[in-house]
């Protein structure tokens, strides 16, 4: 930035050429799309690829620009056909898989400072917190893992919490009536992002029991994303983290 600004203070680029560098630097530009290249910096947590509604194309092109500039790309949503796409084109890349999501490319080293919680209800939530897993590490941000630990047994989330003194934030993920976040933010001060996920019975099975329930939680202070929201969860702990270590310092 300083560069752009230098020239354009020295005559060598005009208003709207120091604007169209400083834009650039910003923003990936396509035909069809702009892509946030700086929101890692802004906010610790770089755009994604949301490859549902994409095409192969499209994909292959906004991942490659994004790791011309970035050390790593995530991709989610993915399709069996544009994960092999991808696997394809980036076959030289390092590449990792949860579920329906995607890293390629080189994991930080060294992210924000602290431990990220990540809890599940049930077996089948596992997907969900993989995800969710797999974005932390590759920030490089330390990961502690407890899963299986809903309610139908009560005494499993204390054994679970026991396993968490080092976590600064608890992502849980729970389907069927979504009770798990509310029980683990009535016992710890640690903050809790909950999580619903689509497991369960009619209603339950797409999420939307669960997520009532965690909308309704008594347990005040739970902060509460979209079913499935694996992302949004992730940048969620991220900005906590962040908040932490401002505080610290």
């Amino acid at each position: 930035m300083k560069e752009i600004l230098d020239a354009y203070a020295a005559g060598a680029i005009d208003v709207n050429g120091a604007r169209e560098k400083l834009l650039r630097l910003f923003y990936e530009h396509g035909d069809e799309f702009q892509f946030d290249l700086h929101r890692h910096e802004r906010l610790g947590f770089p755009e994604v690829v949301f490859a549902e509604g994409k095409s192969i194309e499209q994909i292959l092109t906004i991942s490659t620009m994004v790791l011309e500039k970035s050390p790593a790309v995530f991709v989610s949503h993915l399709l069996p056909e544009q994960e092999e796409a991808l696997r394809t084109a980036f076959a030289h890349y390092r590449i990792e898989t949860s579920s329906r999501f995607m890293a390629i490319g080189r994991p930080l080293e060294n992210g924000e400072p602290g431990a990220v919680g990540i809890i599940t209800a049930g077996t089948s939530d596992i997907p969900f917190a993989r995800e969710c897993g797999l974005i932390l590490e590759y920030l490089g941000i330390r990961v502690l893992n407890s899963f299986d630990a809903g309610v139908a047994g009560i005494h499993r989330p204390f054994l679970t919490l026991a396993k968490m003194e080092d976590a600064d934030v608890l992502i849980v993920f729970a389907g069927m009536e979504g009770a798990l976040p509310t029980l683990i933010a009535s016992v710890t001060d640690k903050p809790v992002i909950a999580v619903p996920t689509p497991i369960g019975y009619g209603v339950g099975g797409k999420g939307i029991g669960a997520m009532i329930s965690m909308l309704q939680t008594c347990a005040p202070g739970v902060m509460v994303v979209n079913i499935g929201n694996t992302v949004g969860a992730t940048a969620g702990a991220i900005r906590i983290l962040r908040a932490i270590k401002r505080g610290r310092t």
